[in-house]
């Protein structure tokens, strides 16, 4: 008789979406099995930086600290440089991920978590052991072939590729997270828009020290323009720091019409020498390996009981590095809902709501990673890599640049003003933290959605609106200085008050013993409070009265807020959180009781 595993979320891959959505489910109390074709995890550190959203989930998770220990820090990350090579002429730089000073306030006052580098061979032992020290189920050569969808769950059937068994794996749900080449959405048939393979890169992974080149210039990405920059890849040469200052990659394009390309070691001991500009440098290749530049996206994430996630539904180059943090965060909208479904307090329908919120999310960071790929031409523009791929010609017109004439005058402000622009690469907080939803897991409170004031992709604009993210703050609470945002997450809704408020508190105590769910409410104040508001932060940017409430969901995100005590505090709630919880049909009988 053929095997036959049962589980409650069957998750296909285990790169960051994958374990990520283990690791929450875990901790939500679902029982969950994660298969994955390979050994083992990530072998080359594609994903690499980090932004605030994927810390406030590690944050969530309880691994923040662990996952600090792992990384390059913010102020390692400070400078985007635009150069001939490492050994030669700078061309410019960009201060990057909030190291500006005019910036970094923003981040500052953004979140309690910091921006950081974790290759992907750090972060995905990390979320790796979150799993499993929290209950999820891991199986390693356990390769997924197709999938049979019925009215109660899923069949999976898959292949142990150690000793060539097939079998079936059963679940209620099931998660495909196996990434650009996802058999899952394939299968599914989901409706997809966009382009695959539009140029070509290759990646060297190699050990050399160059800490002459760059200690003192500290940052992630080195950007190369030279003749031969402009072929294929992402549109420049890239020496990517992976650990300071001895671990490296190199990026360089090639030209996809001709196949894939392959490297010897002594070719691309040269390409690396040939971007660094000193061959004395010892060198070590690790691996090499291509990938291709994609501009594509799922415009549903779902089909039945089987949901997407990650690079299987956006499939982007890595400018902006917004790839894994997408990936995690597509987990953390799904995670919660998952739970309360199949714990059998919210309805299916709540399922619907992934899409909804996420499609969107996916169509902007695709776009803006492209656009970033648009963003370069200007640059070879200015410096005269366009109009000529001779070296000795375009050393002239680079140099030229330097002289005292109107022509030049012209060229350093074209080239300025071109490397201004990659602000939109590497500072784009907005895009980063700034999402706001709109799906039936929102309750609109009437409001119009507030203005952006400053440029929305660059910066990110807190507010408590339904469907933005929890803005933070920092508080006192029992004695400790807390973010605003700590006291939601866990896979638990939480009700905010301040003084005033009373009346929320006694009608969340009745529906959630009525509904068998956990929600607590938490009055933010004066001294006296359940958290003190001791900047009076918080004051000014609830957006509400002070008898108010706001209901925040699971993943930290506003679901509903009344800007002042309603005359029947439980009938407004119920209404608001059954429509959250696709139960609306019960709201009336659960206020009314």
């Amino acid at each position: 008789m053929a095997t036959q595993i049962n589980t409650d979320v069957l998750i296909v891959g285990a790169g960051p979406a994958g374990l990520a959505s283990s690791a929450l489910l875990s901790m939500y109390g679902i029982e969950n099995l994660v298969i994955n074709k390979y050994g083992w995890l990530a072998n080359t550190p594609r994903a690499h930086i980090t932004n605030q959203g994927t810390m406030q989930v590690l944050r969530d998770l309880g691994v923040e600290d662990r996952a600090m220990a792992l990384a390059s820090k913010q102020k390692l990350m400070a400078n985007n440089v635009f150069c001939h090579s490492l050994a030669g002429e700078e061309f410019g730089r960009v201060l990057s991920w909030g190291n500006h000073p005019a910036r970094r306030a923003d981040y500052e006052l953004a979140s309690p978590t910091e921006i950081c580098d974790i290759p992907q061979t750090y972060l995905e032992p990390l979320l790796l052991e979150a799993a499993a020290s929290k209950g999820g189920k891991i199986r390693f050569n356990t390769e997924y072939l197709s999938l049979d969808q019925d009215q109660d769950g899923v069949t999976a059937h898959v292949r142990d590729r150690l000793s060539g068994e097939e079998f079936t794996i059963r679940s209620k749900y099931m998660i495909g997270a196996d990434g650009a080449r996802s058999l899952v959405a394939e299968q599914l048939g989901l409706p997809m828009t966009g382009e695959m393979g539009l140029s070509g890169s290759m990646n060297i992974l190699f050990d050399a020290d160059l800490s002459k080149y760059v200690a003192h210039r500290p940052s992630v990405l080195y950007w190369i323009l030279q003749p031969g920059a402009r072929t294929g890849g992402i549109g420049a040469g890239v020496v990517r720091m992976v650990r300071p200052w001895n671990e490296w990659l190199v990026i360089w394009g090639y030209d996809i019409s001709q196949g894939e390309m392959t490297l010897t070691e002594d070719e691309a001991v040269k390409i690396v020498h040939q971007l660094i500009g000193d061959d004395t440098i010892p060198v070590k290749i690790r691996s090499t390996s291509t990938w291709t530049v994609n501009n594509m996206w799922a415009t549903e994430f779902s089909k039945g009981r089987v949901f997407c996630m990650g690079d299987a539904v956006h499939r982007h180059p890595p400018l902006n590095g917004l790839g894994s943090n997408t990936s995690i965060q597509d987990a953390y909208n799904l995670a919660w809902k998952l739970a309360l479904v199949l714990k059998g307090q919210a309805d299916a329908a709540l399922l619907d709501s992934y899409s909804a919120e996420r499609v969107p999310v996916a169509e902007t960071i695709v776009t803006r990673a492209n656009n970033s790929i648009k963003d370069y031409p200007p640059i070879f523009d200015a410096l005269g890599m366009t109009a000529s791929d001779d070296p000795a010609r375009v050393g002239a017109l680079m140099a030229a640049r330097k002289g005292s004439d109107d022509a030049a005058k012209a060229q350093r402000r074209a080239l300025n003003d071109a490397i201004r622009r990659k602000n939109y690469e590497f500072n784009t907080h907005g895009v980063e933290l700034g999402t706001r939803y709109a799906s039936a897991a929102v309750v609109p409170d009437g409001t119009p959605e507030p203005e952006y004031t400053r440029d929305a992709e660059l910066y990110y604009h807190p507010t408590t609106w339904p469907g933005a993210r929890l803005p933070h703050v920092w508080l006192d609470h029992g004695g400790k200085r807390i973010s605003s945002i700590d006291l939601g997450g866990k896979g638990r809704f939480v009700l905010l008050t301040g003084p005033g408020g009373e009346g929320w508190r006694n009608a969340a105590a009745a529906l959630a013993d009525r509904l068998g769910i956990a929600l607590p409410v938490i009055s933010i104040g004066p001294d006296g409070s359940d958290a003190h508001d001791i900047y009076a932060d918080w004051y000014y940017q609830c957006g509400i009265q002070d008898d108010g409430a706001i209901l925040v969901r699971p993943d930290n995100y506003v679901a509903w807020r009344s800007d002042r005590l309603a005359a029947d505090p439980q009938i407004a709630l119920a209404a608001a959180l059954m429509q959250v919880l696709a139960r609306r049909d019960e709201a009336r009988s659960v206020s009314a009781a």
